[in-house]
């Protein structure tokens, strides 16, 4: 884990309340018919079916790449 001091504790924390004011600023300010096209967006995305064994396959060989890229990452820091 690790340690911050109490002035990047300070940064990191006004960095996400501005995040967050953003974030909500955005959600006011976008007009509805957009908020409901993206929510189709997302709906569509959405799998009702069983999944594909092959799409399954696939996904799982991306996961053991990225563990092992993490690996590597973190013999490197």
């Amino acid at each position: 884990m690790i340690k911050l001091t109490k002035k990047q504790a300070i940064q990191y924390k006004q960095k996400w309340a501005a995040v967050r004011a953003v974030e909500t600023r955005e959600l006011q300010t976008t007009p509805m018919p957009l908020k409901f096209k993206q929510l189709c967006w997302l709906m569509n995305s959405f799998r009702f079916s069983a999944p594909d064994p092959k799409e399954e396959k696939e996904i799982e060989e991306v996961r053991k790449r990225w563990i092992t890229l993490k690996k590597k990452f973190r013999k490197l820091t």
